[in-house]
């Protein structure tokens, strides 16, 4: 059995991207009002997160390219700029900001395991040349019989979004939580590489490296983030113990 992909007049890339974002925000809505978050918070951190994913994602493509004219969508950037997004979304806004973090990281695998599919009509990332079963076949420029990396990139991301969930709906530590699932994504992203068409030659390519270098990005920002939200905590903690001392007093 082959996967023949259809050669279409037109890329449904970008339009498959967006929709994979969308769902995925509204995954992080639901579950977060679920929580108990506020409208108000869900809304203004949904929307500083949506504008920092999609720059940090834009960026990395120019980054990588070294070309300004060069502008797509890179799942990693747009995971540290959402991660980026939700850190100084909880040091505006302290409303369970814990649980914010989890559902966001945790959702992540989602958007990415859906944008595959935008990947598999495109032909980007396809894998190396293969011809057994499951081979995605392409026809025209991209023709082809390859390995089906994107749909085991769809498999394996959607797997690990329901394992996150899980374990940010089943754990008390959320902050736990979100450094189990990131020390999921890394390894597992970084091996998948290997699938890749372009991965010839070298034990490490360049995009594992890059995988690495977002992967300690991410972990650097939920670090940072669980360090402020603990002083900002103690500062409140501090705050309301004066504010009942001065209230005995009077």
């Amino acid at each position: 059995m082959k996967i023949t992909v259809p050669e279409l007049a037109w890329s449904p890339y970008g339009a498959i991207v967006i929709t994979s974002v969308l769902i995925g925000f509204t995954v992080v809505i639901c579950s977060l009002r679920k929580s108990g978050v506020a409208k108000q918070t869900v809304f203004y951190t949904c929307l500083l997160t949506a504008v920092c994913t999609i720059v940090s994602s834009v960026m990395f493509t120019v980054l990588q390219s070294n070309d300004l004219r060069s502008i797509g969508f890179s799942g990693l950037g747009g995971a540290v700029g959402m991660i980026g997004g939700v850190l100084i979304s909880g040091l505006i806004i302290r409303d369970k900001p814990d649980i914010v973090m989890a559902t966001f990281v945790a959702t992540a695998p989602l958007m990415y395991g859906l944008a595959k599919f935008g990947c598999l009509f495109a032909g980007c990332c396809h894998g190396k040349s293969y011809d057994g079963p499951f081979a995605v076949v392409y026809h025209g420029k991209m023709e082809g019989s390859y390995f089906p990396a994107q749909i085991i990139d769809m498999i394996v991301f959607i797997m690990i979004f329901i394992t996150g969930s899980i374990l940010v709906n089943k754990m008390k530590n959320k902050t736990a939580a979100i450094y189990i699932i990131l020390l999921i994504l890394i390894p597992v992203r970084f091996l998948l590489e290997y699938l890749r068409s372009y991965h010839e030659g070298t034990l490490i390519s360049s995009g594992q490296i890059t995988v690495l270098l977002a992967g300690a990005a991410a972990l650097i920002l939920v670090t940072v983030w669980k360090g402020v939200m603990k002083i900002g905590k103690q500062h409140d903690d501090a705050a309301g113990s004066g504010s009942g001392l001065n209230g005995a007093q009077d």
